[in-house]
């Protein structure tokens, strides 16, 4: 594919060059069935990236789609995904399907969540169609029969990870010729955290496998390095869309319906201020409160639990089928207060000699943890109804702020963000501050300080939290 190729498909589909026109899901030709499934979820409009990417999709184009989480963007694939799909149903139908070797489609994404959305979302559409498609879902590291179980059929539409697949393929359950007979759609979910996840290598043997002929779409949120080789790796003259809100102009980093404020306090008082914000009702719920580790979220559950305040834990420790749980009790309201591990730019740092020495040195307890390499919680989960984010420990960088921010203030709706710093995280909180774009020469500011949180109430509430917190 030649650079004025892409570049001019570029220029005709990003939305910055020409004001998109509003249409309806009839004028850009999606399928009855699915327009009545999209009524009964109460969807009516389709979203930009929907209304400019569907109908690419469904000429059989790759595309690369880069729009801001709750765009759209999952929607902007499944639907034409699905009505290819039944299209191909209704025109083989009286074609035996055992002639197919591997699943028609295949959805990659980064972590178990994501899986399990995408998943949930792909049943939920065929069964409002009524129609007859099979669709599976695999992560982690499943056994041989949950493998060949999974992919006897084989299924309509594959949802796993990376290295799933790959396990699938090197265990012979899938193989590489029944890929390359049968594959027709390619979908890389979460694009930008596909490699950070550490699955480059997975993803390079992968596309050895991948026909010539399969439609490729590649989703992500970011523009990057990572993305670019995977577009330049699977993608073959692709229409780039990019929604105006994915450009570097400060004003789109974070929304303007998302109010971003800070407190400023010693590391020790960080618990008493986070029970002044939640006790005291000085913030909306529901309430999504970050923290850089799991023992952090541990504690700061403890200690919530002790003035009456319910939350609960999201963390990579945890086994997948009780995160699934805790998501969906959080996204049902059945708990107001979820506190949920980011541990995904520590990660990414290699340790250093020291800290693998540290590492051997840790209580047995620590020793026994088990993390979920297939877990993240600041990019894929689609938390619901999020009207306060609280960064409870500040992230390692503007990029993680921002990532954490965008789980509030979707759709539209308003949100607020509240930031405790302390004084050993002030130098990344001057980092924030100059990306988001702060002038004080100009009094421009996007984060300001907490305009609720009166000196009395707090010291109030010292004594007690301060006991406390020596006790957990």
């Amino acid at each position: 594919m030649s650079n004025t190729e892409e570049q001019n498909h570029t220029e005709e589909q990003n939305p910055e060059q020409e004001e998109p026109q509003e249409l309806t899901f009839e004028q850009i030709g999606l399928d009855p069935r699915l327009i009545h499934a999209l009524t009964k979820k109460n969807i009516q409009q389709p979203t930009p990236i929907q209304q400019t990417g569907i109908p690419l999709i469904l000429e059989g184009k790759d595309v690369v789609a880069r729009a801001k989480t709750g765009s759209g963007k999952t929607f902007a694939y499944l639907l034409p995904l699905l009505q290819k799909l039944m299209l191909l149903d209704s025109n083989n139908s009286n074609v035996s399907s055992a002639k197919a070797l591997a699943p028609t489609a295949m959805i990659l994404v980064p972590s178990r969540e994501l899986c399990q959305q995408v998943y949930s979302e792909v049943v939920s559409l065929i069964e409002l169609c009524r129609v007859q498609l099979k669709v599976v879902q695999l992560t982690g590291e499943p056994s041989f029969s949950e493998m060949a179980s999974a992919l006897a059929g084989p299924p309509d539409v594959f949802v796993s990870t990376p290295a799933c697949v790959q396990r699938c393929l090197s265990s012979g359950v899938l193989q590489a010729k029944g890929i390359q007979d049968s594959l027709s759609i390619l979908v890389l979910d979460e694009a930008d955290l596909l490699f950070t996840y550490g699955y480059e290598k997975n993803l390079k043997d992968l596309k050895t496998h991948i026909p010539k002929r399969c439609q490729c779409l590649l989703m992500s949120a970011t523009s990057s390095e990572d993305v670019e080789n995977l577009k330049k790796l699977y993608l073959h003259n692709p229409y780039i869309l990019t929604l105006p809100d994915v450009g570097d102009g400060k004003d789109d980093i974070v929304p303007k319906n998302v109010q971003q404020f800070y407190i400023q306090c010693s590391e020790r008082d960080k618990l008493l201020h986070i029970l002044a914000l939640l006790k005291l009702d000085l913030v909306q719920k529901k309430v999504l409160v970050f923290t850089n580790t799991i023992d952090t979220s541990f504690r700061l559950k403890l200690f919530l639990e002790q003035f009456g305040i319910k939350s609960a834990v999201l963390n990579a420790e945890l086994p997948v089928n009780s995160r699934l749980h805790i998501l969906e009790g959080f996204n049902a309201g059945l708990f107001d207060y979820l506190i949920a591990t980011d541990d995904s730019e520590t990660k990414e740092k290699e340790q250093t000699d020291a800290e693998k020495q540290a590492e051997t040195k840790k209580s047995k307890k620590h020793k026994k943890r088990k993390l979920d390499s297939e877990f993240g919680v600041v990019r894929g989960i689609d938390f619901k109804n999020v009207y306060t984010v609280i960064n409870f420990d500040m992230p390692l960088s503007a990029a993680g702020y921002v990532h954490r921010i965008g789980r509030t203030g979707r759709a539209f709706n308003t949100g607020q963000s509240v930031s405790i710093v302390s004084p050993d995280e002030m130098e990344v909180f001057e980092e924030i501050k100059s990306f988001l774009g702060e002038d004080e020469e100009k009094d421009l500011t996007y984060i300001a300080p907490f305009p609720l949180l009166e000196k009395n109430a707090v010291e109030f509430l010292r004594y007690r939290a301060e006991v406390i917190g020596r006790l957990i």
